[in-house]
């Protein structure tokens, strides 16, 4: 009610008294009763009970404000999204030299999603070159749940791929994957809080993304890294690791060379040190033995091992492990090493003869006569069927087929069930055709 009015003073009449004004309190459920929806920073001109002498809300004045008293007001989400391979391509935003014949590929996803996987496990590539489409697992060396993905890639003798990457891929350009897996990785690999973390060459990799997720957030892991290389030249990752060794007192790197010429002055230059707050890697000069990881692990058997490298590396290293009586149990190893293509395939297939047999897949009308002891990739591949071989180390299980007739010798069925083996399948890029085949794809 407006100060205009308010009644004269001249007006006595009892019969006014009923009109003598005091504060009321308000009158309006609607005010009053939460169960009523009304909204705030609409029309309020139907509320004329209201005195003057009653402070106005501040919820009422502010006309910005639009929402109904009794709704559910839900946050937004602020969990990002996820990367999904098979919809949404990768960007490349980096490429760096690690060292004269290995380089970093740095990618984004195009919707800016984060990447989710597993330390330790590897990304299928697909490359278009000259107008066909390959295959190819990379290891992840970045950690996950970040917004971008690092692969390091080394070039291979006769490798199609790998080179095509290091030769022609520039910022900018998209890629696309087929998934992301792995069974050799920090997650499902049940681990102690020491480890022992061995690479050789390239095998750094996934080694290296275990290592820095373990120290981003485990601070009770107690990581010692081994790593093997040819000498100063080939050692990847050198800086990223004396920055590891400089910020996390639980990290250790030894560095074992075949010859260290020249490694002092590459590793520990006393003013660069200072300037960086980096430390120089310890290193020796040789190769990998029983008596080097008995001199340098004295308490081995109290460690978790990750061991990736050449095949015949981490056959040597395993051996070790077994003579000096390691719990097995707490070694894992990635037998996954990049192949080359053609010429080093041909070569795998050691077995092959003059003698030819016949390859049958229906379901692409394919019937040729292929040379005994090839391996079941290059026969399919070679005659126009469409299969994946993406890691061509009986790795990723990309090339998974079933054998429907004849036989063929697998050195690998690792990604295969038991019941997946008893009813044919096997890994085309580590079987060779030992007699007449017939070969269904699924």
């Amino acid at each position: 009610m407006s100060s205009s009015n308010t009644p004269s003073s001249t007006l006595s009449s009892p019969v006014l008294k009923p009109l003598k004004l005091s504060t009321p309190k308000p009158s309006s459920p609607k005010l009053t009763t939460p169960k009523l929806s009304f909204s705030l920073g609409g029309d309020n001109s139907t509320i004329t009970t209201k005195p003057s002498s009653a402070k106005p809300s501040s919820k009422l004045s502010t006309p910005k404000l639009s929402f109904s008293l009794g709704e559910t007001i839900t946050k937004p989400s602020l969990k990002p999204a996820t990367w999904s391979p098979s919809t949404t391509p990768l960007v490349l935003v980096k490429r760096e030299s690690e060292t004269h014949d290995s380089m970093s590929f740095t990618f984004t996803s195009a919707d800016q999603a984060q990447f989710d996987f597993k330390p330790g496990q590897f990304v299928t590539l697909a490359v278009k070159i000259e107008n066909k489409t390959h295959y190819r697992a990379y290891s992840i060396s970045s950690v996950p749940q970040q917004k971008q993905l690092r692969l390091t890639i080394k070039r291979v003798p006769d490798g199609l791929v790998s080179n095509w990457l290091a030769d022609n891929l520039s910022i900018g350009d998209s890629l696309s994957a087929l998934n992301i897996a792995g069974q050799f990785n920090s997650s499902d690999c049940k681990h102690k809080s020491k480890l022992l973390l061995i690479s050789a060459g390239c095998g750094i990799t996934p080694v290296m993304s275990i290592a820095k997720t373990l120290l981003a957030h485990n601070s009770d892991a107690d990581i010692e890294f081994l790593h093997c290389a040819r000498d100063k030249d080939n050692v990847i990752f050198h800086d990223e690791m004396q920055t590891l060794l400089a910020q996390n007192s639980n990290f250790k790197v030894q560095l074992l060379l075949e010859n260290s010429d020249g490694f002092a002055s590459f590793s520990a230059d006393d003013s660069t040190n200072e300037k960086t707050n980096t430390r120089a890697l310890s290193h020796q000069t040789g190769m990998v033995s029983a008596d080097v990881i008995q001199q340098l692990y004295p308490d081995l058997n109290q460690r978790t091992i990750f061991l990736c490298g050449p095949v015949g590396f981490m056959k040597a290293v395993e051996n070790i492990a077994q003579e000096s009586d390691f719990d097995m149990a707490n070694f894992f190893q990635e037998s996954f090493t990049p192949a080359a293509d053609n010429k080093q395939q041909d070569q795998i297939a050691s077995g092959a003869t003059e003698a030819s047999v016949m390859l049958h897949v229906p379901d692409f009308a394919v019937e040729a006569e292929v040379i005994r002891g090839s391996l079941l990739l290059d026969a399919l591949e070679k005659h126009g069927v469409p299969v994946i071989g993406a890691c061509r180390a009986g790795v990723c299980g990309s090339c998974k087929c079933k054998v429907t007739k004849g036989s063929v010798k697998s050195t690998s069925t690792e990604t295969l069930t038991e019941e997946e083996i008893e009813q044919g399948f096997v890994l085309a890029c580590s079987s060779t055709l030992k007699d007449d085949v017939t070969v269904a794809l699924s």
